[in-house]
C-alpha cells in the first residue's frame, strides 16, 4: 500500500489540501480548496480536510506564501500565522515540514507531465545554470532550481518580488507615483500580484480621467479576456509587459539561463491574452545583454496542484 502524506498549498487567500501517495513516484488526490476567511486557524482548515477524507497520514508538508521562519510562520498577505511545532503535535504526524510556496512550486516542476506546461518562448536551456521559477498570485513569488554536481539540485526560495519597481516610460512613472501615495516604497509586487493588478487598474483610471469602476483582480482579468472594458485591457497589457521585464532582470541577476518557469494563479486565467502580449519582447529588451537572455526558454504552468506535488517531493528530500 502506498505511503500517504498530507500536503497543502497555503496562500494569502486560499488553502488547498490534498493527500499524496508515495509509491515510487508521487500522485496527488482528493484535493480540496478552503478559503482563509472561513477558518480562524490553519489547524482548523487542516482538521476539516482530514475529517472529509477520513485519513490520518503519518507525514505532512505545508507550502506557505511567505518567508519560512523556525519558530512561527507569518504570512505576507494573510492574517494567518502558526507555530510548526504546535501544528505537528495537533496533527499527530511523525514528520512535518514547512516550505515556502515557491520552493514547493519549484520542487514540483520535475514531477509534472509535459501537458502541464505551455511554451511561452522557445530556447535552448543551459543545463548547468539555475532555472528561475516566478509567478504572480496573491504576491509575486520567486525561487531558483540550482543544479549541483552528480545530477542533484538545490532549491533556493527568494524574496525577489520585493525588489524596487523601475518604471520605463511616462505612463509607468505615473502608475508608480499613484501607488506611492499609499506605499512609499513601490516594489514590483505592488504591480505584479492580484492587488497589484488592481493598483494598475486604479492608476490608469486616474491617469486617463475615467470614472473608476470598482473591479477586483478576477473581474479585471475577465473583462480583459472578453475585451469588454478598455482600461482593464490596458491594465492587463501593462501587467504582462512589466512581468516580462522583471523576469528578464531576474534571469540576469541570478544567471538563470537554465530556463524560466512561470507559475502563480493569475497567468493561467489570462492565458490567451498573456501569450499574445509583449511579455517576450520586454523579457528580451536588455540592451547589450539581450544576447544573454535570448537563448533562455520560458514556459507556463497551466495545470492545477503543482505546489502540492512539490510539497510531497519536499518530504522525500527532508
Amino acid at each position: 500500500m502506498a505511503d500517504l502524506s498530507l500536503v497543502a498549498d497555503i496562500g494569502g487567500t486560499n488553502a488547498r489540501f490534498a493527500l499524496a501517495e508515495h509509491d515510487g513516484g508521487i500522485k496527488v488526490r482528493d484535493a480540496q480548496n478552503f478559503r482563509a476567511v472561513d477558518f480562524e486557524t490553519i489547524r482548523d482548515a487542516a482538521d476539516a480536510f482530514l475529517e472529509s477524507v477520513a485519513v490520518r497520514p503519518k507525514r505532512a508538508c505545508f507550502a506557505v506564501a511567505g518567508p519560512v521562519e523556525r519558530e512561527e510562520i507569518v504570512f505576507t498577505n494573510s492574517p494567518w500565522r502558526f507555530r510548526p511545532a504546535e501544528v505537528e503535535e495537533a496533527l499527530g504526524v511523525e514528520a512535518f515540514r514547512v516550505v515556502n510556496d515557491f520552493y514547493a512550486l519549484a520542487a514540483g516542476v520535475d514531477f509534472l507531465p509535459d501537458d502541464a506546461f505551455v511554451a511561452v518562448k522557445p530556447g535552448e536551456a543551459d543545463r548547468t545554470a539555475p532555472v528561475l521559477v516566478i509567478g504572480p498570485g496573491t504576491g509575486l513569488g520567486q525561487a531558483l532550481i540550482v543544479p549541483v554536481a552528480g545530477g542533484g539540485r538545490v532549491i533556493v526560495p527568494t524574496e525577489g518580488g520585493h525588489v524596487t519597481f523601475a518604471p520605463r516610460d511616462d505612463v509607468e512613472m505615473a502608475v508608480m507615483q499613484f501607488i506611492a501615495r499609499e506605499h512609499p516604497r513601490v516594489s514590483v509586487e505592488r504591480l505584479l500580484s492580484g492587488r497589484g493588478l488592481v493598483n494598475i487598474h486604479r492608476a490608469l483610471c486616474a491617469i486617463e480621467g475615467e470614472q473608476r469602476v470598482s473591479l477586483q483582480a478576477n473581474e479585471i482579468t475577465k473583462a480583459a479576456t472578453e475585451g469588454t472594458y478598455p482600461i482593464a485591457v490596458k491594465a492587463v497589457d501593462m501587467f504582462c509587459g512589466v512581468l516580462g521585464r522583471v523576469a528578464g532582470d531576474a534571469v540576469l541577476g541570478a544567471g538563470a539561463r537554465g530556463g524560466v518557469v512561470l507559475g502563480g494563479g493569475i497567468l493561467p486565467k489570462i492565458r490567451d491574452v498573456f501569450l499574445g502580449s509583449d511579455f517576450v519582447e520586454k523579457f528580451l529588451n536588455k540592451g547589450r545583454m539581450e544576447s544573454y537572455v535570448a537563448p533562455v526558454p520560458v514556459k507556463l504552468i497551466v495545470a492545477d496542484g503543482a505546489a502540492l506535488y512539490g510539497a510531497a517531493a519536499s518530504l522525500e528530500e527532508s
